[in-house]
């Protein structure tokens, strides 16, 4: 445990010191080299980095305006706009889209296309389907499927799976104790199986 913390430590010191915005520039250093995802055909035009850690924003090594096409880690809080990769810490935050994995106990992107695992996990919008699993899960216009104690949104195309299922409308199936579509046509509330396609 002891050699595991000093590597731990050691990584993150490293890191630092070689890509420490704000002070190198200061003092007369090179940036470290980013991706400038406009020529690179990224979809952002944000600079970019392959690898972020984070102890809670904006105490990381990039900036929030940047993306992370990788690995990001968040000791206990990590911000940053475009994630494509594996997104893992405590709370787990990105403003724009996340393609891949995010494990934490919190996780919030405005738009998915993967998968979030944790105790919370939302989203505003799903790009082309995505899989939530935890205690709460939360979705505006989801895509995909959920699983969970609790499962909400707004619009669900796909499945809802959990203890309570809730939902305004829903082009799916929900299955559980309590399973809400509050807008549909049919059954507002059906026990075990509820559904509206």
């Amino acid at each position: 445990m002891r050699a595991l913390t000093s590597a731990f430590f050691g990584i993150i010191l490293a890191t630092l010191c070689l890509n420490h915005t704000g002070a190198a520039a200061q003092l007369g250093r090179t940036q470290p080299t980013v991706v400038d995802n406009t020529r690179a055909g990224g979809a952002s035009a944000n600079k970019a980095t392959g690898l972020q850690l984070s102890l809670f924003a904006p105490a990381q090594i990039f900036p929030v305006e940047y993306d992370v096409y990788g690995l990001r880690i968040n000791l206990f809080y990590g911000v940053n706009q475009n994630l494509r990769g594996l997104d893992m810490g405590v709370v787990n935050v990105g403003a724009g889209l996340m393609e891949g994995l995010q494990l934490g106990a919190a996780n919030r992107v405005n738009s998915l296309a993967g998968a979030q695992i944790g105790f919370y996990n939302s989203i505003s919008v799903s790009e082309g389907g995505c899989f939530q699993m935890g205690a709460i899960n939360h979705g505006e216009d989801f895509m995909g499927a959920q699983l969970g104690v609790m499962n909400y949104a707004r619009h669900v195309n796909g499945a809802q799976i959990g203890l309570i299922n809730i939902c305004d409308t829903t082009d799916g199936l929900q299955i559980g104790i309590i399973n809400i579509i509050s807008q549909s046509s049919f059954l507002v509330f059906c026990p075990l199986i509820n559904g509206q396609f």
